[in-house]
């Protein structure tokens, strides 16, 4: 830590700046008065946290100085937040899972010698998709989301600019792309908040690209778990699809070829769970579904959640740098802050034009 007990930020601190996505974001919460700064090297490559880990100065901070609501295990590769929710979802999501996989699937396969091509593409679909589901899930619930570390204490630098009745520092503007936003100072965290981030009130952390807080996982969705979120939501539509053809199937060849509407009737009466299982996925496709083309929308906008719901960008996004490269940056570089170029670093507490002036970068 740096003195009087406040964790090093920016550019030059202890952190370092350039070997990962955490230290190039915190680059940008500097709390010098006027920054203007160039740093040409790409950041490290995001890997997959919840195996190598965050940055190890952070997994320090993670690990014994942490002070917020999650529960951070493994020098900061996992985090869970609302546990209660996410045992809720494991449980609505995986005993469906199972009793399809292992009741409703077999039961629509056609005998052994009869059409294996087609049985065998999808088992082959229905396992790989399952196993996606499984795994993106876990990975999106259970990762740190991109925890922002907090300082004990308000920087030196920052104390000249408090005012008011409550003491809240001024807020600082960036200046990304020729488009000027509004940094806010986190009360909680006593920090300038990084680029696209946000304080969650549920987990008590800041977390990089906020994207939003998910009551089914129990989680924030952020910079580290976006990707995987995403993943489970796809692979999720598929399977779903799958299921609800399947389920149908098996349905329909209980009613037979003939047309007896009551022999058809008393024979669906009997299959209640396979006809509960049935609704059950339509709601959850609509669902997904929506979630994909709302994700598929906003990615190619380069746009958060929270950005969206809250119109933040209303004087122009200055990530925006169209949908191929806004794409490639979340999917392929998610460690970059801006999709192409060098980050260049200018702040102040003077505007540098208009702003947007919204609630993104609000306590909440």
């Amino acid at each position: 830590q740096g003195p009087e007990g406040r964790l090093p930020q920016g550019h030059g601190g202890s952190w370092g700046v350039g070997e990962g996505a955490m230290s190039r974001y915190l680059a940008y919460v500097n709390p010098k008065d006027d920054l203007d700064e160039v740093i040409e090297t790409a950041p490290a490559p995001l890997g997959i946290v919840c195996i190598s880990g965050v940055e190890p100065p952070f997994a320090d901070y993670l690990t014994s100085k942490y002070d917020g609501l999650s529960t951070v295990s493994c020098r900061g590769r996992f985090a869970l937040g609302q546990r209660h929710n996410t045992a809720s979802t494991i449980i609505m999501i995986f005993g469906p899972l199972a009793y399809y996989m292992f009741s409703v699937l077999p039961r629509a396969l056609p005998p052994p010698g009869q059409d294996e091509l087609w049985a065998s593409v999808l088992v082959l679909s229905q396992q790989t998709l399952g196993c996606i589901i499984v795994i993106s899930f876990l990975s999106a619930a259970f990762s740190n989301p991109g925890i922002i570390p907090r300082n004990d204490c308000v920087p030196v630098e920052v104390e000249a600019h408090i005012e008011g009745r409550q003491r809240q520092p001024k807020p600082r503007y960036l200046l990304i792309n020729d488009i000027t936003i509004k940094q806010k100072f986190c009360n909680s965290c006593k920090i300038f908040r990084p680029p696209r981030s946000k304080h969650c009130s549920f987990c008590d952390n800041c977390v990089l690209r906020f994207d939003h807080h998910c009551t089914w996982l129990g989680n924030c969705v952020g910079l580290y778990n976006y990707r995987y979120f995403v993943a489970l939501i796809y692979s999720a539509t598929l399977f779903l699809l799958e299921t609800i053809y399947v389920t149908g199937d098996v349905l329909f060849d209980q009613c037979g070829d003939d047309d007896d509407e009551i022999a058809c009737f008393v024979a669906l009466w009997g299959e209640p769970y396979l006809i509960m299982l049935l609704f059950y996925c339509f709601f959850l496709l609509i669902a997904v579904l929506l979630l994909c083309i709302y994700h598929s929308v906003i990615s190619c906008q380069n746009l958060t959640t929270n950005e969206h719901v809250k119109n933040y960008y209303n004087k122009g996004n200055p990530f925006d740098e169209g949908p191929l490269l806004n794409c490639r940056q979340i999917y392929c570089y998610p460690e970059l802050v801006v999709a192409s170029g060098p980050d260049r670093i200018r702040a102040s507490y003077i505007p540098q034009g208009p702003f947007s002036d919204d609630g993104s970068f609000d306590d909440l």
